[in-house]
């Protein structure tokens, strides 16, 4: 039983690897087409022709463009926990988890990108001394003329904060180990797959 939780928990965090992707970059598609921009959505990111359109406002529309996939991954994030947070009596009775619930849990998760993102810049930085420049979050903190590592870590600590939330208030504990087990070796496989593999081939 433990086994196919497992197998069926890590099939989930690969879709939602995957689908967070998407989502991310389709925000900033999304804004680029609406402000008038050619733009094109990648596996891993999204570009557009800043050329055809000539004006005044064009560094703070590609700021209001990068900020689009965080926002977005934030906002999926937010609606999540306050779901959460009105079905959390349902929670505290079920033995088992509902589809329906065991989705909210994964919509929530979508903080998670701020979390693991702020994780993989510290590493780099550990290792090269360089911050991850092509970051969305990087890019938003040069805009604004703030540090990228305090309002990374921010977000970072609330991600990690749901995550807890969620982890101790809303997931049985006889599935926390499985959950986390599940966690990271879905969201790793999902990664590899989509950015290696799939998404290349899908989304060139």
């Amino acid at each position: 039983m433990r086994t196919l939780r497992f197998i069926y928990l890590s099939i989930a965090f690969i879709f939602a690897t995957i689908l967070g992707t998407l989502t991310h970059e389709f925000a900033h598609y999304l804004l680029a087409t609406s402000l008038g921009y050619k733009a094109h959505i990648n596996y891993g990111y999204t570009s557009y022709d800043l050329s055809p359109v000539k004006t005044a406002w064009v560094n703070k529309e590609t700021f209001l463009i990068t900020l689009a996939g965080p926002a977005q991954t934030i906002l999926t994030g937010t609606l999540g926990a306050i779901l959460l947070f009105l079905y959390r009596k349902d929670y505290e009775k079920a033995e088992k988890l509902s589809l329906k619930q065991w989705l909210i849990i994964f919509i929530a998760l979508f903080w998670l990108r701020q979390t693991a993102n702020f994780l993989l810049a510290i590493v780099k930085y550990t290792l090269t001394g360089q911050h991850p420049t092509r970051s969305d979050e990087y890019e938003i903190a040069e805009y604004l003329h703030i540090s990228y590592l305090s309002t990374s870590g921010i977000t970072a600590f609330i991600g990690l904060a749901i995550l807890a939330l969620i982890l101790f208030r809303f997931i049985p504990s006889k599935d926390r180990i499985t959950f986390c087990l599940a966690g990271l070796t879905g969201g790793a496989m999902g990664y590899i797959l989509w950015f290696k593999f799939l998404g290349i081939w899908i989304m060139p």
